[in-house]
């Protein structure tokens, strides 16, 4: 049974695409008010994807509200709020009356979407983690059994006796450890500057963010650790979740890396 608070999100959002679309007048859909905007300041289309560092023919898709041009669901509905940001509309309305348009089964609250993808892959990672620590127990185990009957492996009583020293075997050395090659940025997308933010920002800001690239290179577990203004930290997570890594590798195998950190910059257009 929905609760109170879901019910009250639906009709939220179900007002928030009635005031959009009341708004758009004589607009067939919002992909056809998004172009009017965008034309009404001047901006060309390829100019709009270079500021915002989304594909030309996936802003023309958003304009003609051409789900089977866009990639999948969550990747086209980011394009779409970041595209509404960069024309300073208000994303989540924007977002919700484009799945309407775009006849996406089932919408959910944005921010469930938001975070879904950061919380599976932090559940796998979860998991990895958890083998890891097993196999270091049973490892320990071993070692430490190895250590007990190194240590007993002397020579018998009526030697020692006879003058002779005790003979102990010496342990093989440690095997060296695994070869190690850190995660390194196969695709960065740089932030789109919120002009909401301009009035009071300052010339710079910066937003410092930590998070985990997973084994197969996407980033998870994003957070922000440093801001000089928080109007602009979710810009810097909107980029950090579309870039893609090379994953770290021990001894060839693809690994998580935790505790990544990066620092983004936002100069005053």
């Amino acid at each position: 049974m929905a609760t109170a608070n879901g019910s009250a999100e639906i009709v939220d959002m179900a007002d928030a695409r009635a005031r959009l679309a009341a708004d758009a007048g004589e607009f067939e859909h919002v992909g056809a008010r998004l172009a009017a905007i965008r034309e009404s300041r001047g901006v060309s289309l390829s100019e709009a994807a270079g500021r915002t560092h989304i594909r030309e023919n996936h802003l023309a898709a958003i304009e003609a509200v051409d789900g089977a041009a866009l990639p999948a669901r969550p990747y086209a509905l980011g394009f779409v709020r970041t595209y509404a940001e960069f024309l300073e509309l208000d994303p989540r309305p924007v977002v919700e009356q484009f799945k309407f348009d775009a006849g996406y089964e089932a919408p959910q609250p944005v921010e469930a979407e938001k975070f879904r993808a950061a919380e599976d892959a932090a559940d796998a990672e979860g998991r990895d983690m958890s083998l890891t620590v097993f196999i270091a127990i049973i490892a320990f185990i071993i070692w430490c059994a190895w250590q007990i009957t190194l240590t007993a492996k002397v020579t018998p009583l009526g030697e020692e006796a006879a003058g002779a020293a005790p003979v102990i075997e010496t342990p093989a050395p440690e095997p060296a450890p695994g070869v190690v090659v850190d995660p390194r940025v196969a695709e960065r997308v740089e932030p789109v500057y919120p002009f909401s933010c301009a009035p009071a920002a300052r010339a710079s800001e910066t937003v410092t963010v930590a998070f985990t690239v997973t084994a197969t290179g996407r980033v998870a577990g994003e957070r922000v650790t440093g801001s000089t203004n928080d109007c602009f930290d979710a810009a810097a997570l909107n980029a950090l979740r579309r870039w893609r890594f090379e994953p770290k590798t021990v001894d060839g195998a693809a690994k998580p890396a935790y505790d990544r950190v990066e620092t983004f910059r936002f100069e005053r257009p």
